[in-house]
């Protein structure tokens, strides 16, 4: 009898566990972001998890540890909240294109169709005819953050064509 308590006992812990990192896959609080270069301008998409990012960015031991330069205000309504999400990627998402700093002149938050999700555009020009280098760094308080940059190539296609590209 002792040895089948035991056993019992042990797939129970197993099936807890397993319920346990099955449930927490589904709160991964991670961070995608896409890089669009296009003939002068770039533009820089961020898919990230607003009350995560604003939870950390009310973080004090956050801002204590160096990952914020200032705490969120707790009493920020969502436009107010939406706002300072805005100058925080502003100040602090970094781009360089072929080692030459750029500025992005606009940053928009804009709901996504998960709840709990925000797409966040943030645009630029840039004066480069080739783009040949890009270095980005994004503030601590995103997260981990999963990067792709893509370089779009353009074609007209006539009425009933097919496209072939190389890649």
């Amino acid at each position: 009898m002792n040895l089948i308590s035991i056993i019992k006992r042990v797939i129970f812990s197993c099936l807890l566990l397993l319920t346990t990192n099955m449930s927490g896959a589904h709160t991964l609080n991670e961070t995608s972001a896409q890089v669009i270069l296009r003939d002068g301008q770039i533009e820089l998409k961020i898919i990230t998890d607003i009350p995560h990012l604003i939870s950390t960015l009310q973080s004090e031991q956050a801002w204590l540890l160096g990952d914020t330069d200032q705490v969120m205000p707790t009493n920020l309504n969502a436009s107010q909240q939406s706002a300072f999400i805005e100058n925080v990627l502003q100040q602090k998402v970094h781009l360089r294109i072929n080692a030459q700093a750029i500025t992005f002149e606009s940053v928009s938050i804009v709901a996504a169709k998960y709840p709990t999700n925000a797409d966040i555009s943030l645009q630029a020009k840039h004066d480069f005819t080739d783009v040949t280098d890009v270095a980005i760094t994004f503030p601590k308080s995103l997260g981990n953050v999963h990067i792709s940059v893509v370089k779009p190539r353009y074609r007209l296609l006539a009425a009933g064509d097919t496209a072939h590209v190389e890649l």
